[in-house]
């Protein structure tokens, strides 16, 4: 029988369908589903970078909201016990502490007061080439800075010999 379009043929006509036959199969060349295009490979290979690398930056900034998180908190620690030690500092720095602390220690308070006379002498001599204030010193800025020395009363022409 002649094969005819399946829009041509009448909905009641049966005989033309073979009942006993199975199927032919096609044949497969190939296995597994179906293949990518070569050029598309690319294209996926950059996606699935940005892909990965979306979820590790949304990893980091998780992680550092964490972290922000946690330093605020112990920076409100921080401040609270800072100010418990500036309240203890400041208690333990107050004059009545201290006069009672010197009293209980058999300490009393001085008659009248003496005062000593000391003269002072300078820790560290600077040798003298390194003075600012050396008289007939021919560079101006020295000149400069000894004659503000001299008018705010720093004395530095003294010898340095104690």
């Amino acid at each position: 029988m002649p094969r005819t379009a399946r829009s041509q043929l009448p909905a009641d006509d049966l005989a033309g369908v073979p009942l006993d036959e199975m199927p032919t199969r096609r044949t497969r060349l190939r296995r597994g589903g179906p293949r990518t295009p070569l050029p598309l490979l690319p294209l996926i290979a950059a996606l699935a970078g940005v892909g990965v690398a979306y979820v590790s930056q949304s990893a980091h900034s998780t992680q550092a909201t964490y972290q922000a998180t946690a330093l605020a908190q112990q920076n409100q620690q921080l401040r609270g016990q800072a100010s418990q030690l500036g309240d203890n500092l400041a208690r333990l720095e107050s004059a009545e502490r201290i006069v009672s602390a010197a009293q209980k220690l058999g300490m009393r308070p001085a008659g009248h007061w003496s005062y000593v006379d000391a003269q002072l002498k300078p820790v560290v001599d600077l040798p003298a080439p390194l003075r600012a204030t050396q008289p007939r010193s021919g560079d101006p800025l020295q000149q400069l800075v000894a004659a503000i020395g001299g008018a705010l009363g720093v004395h530095g022409t003294q010898g340095a010999s104690p």
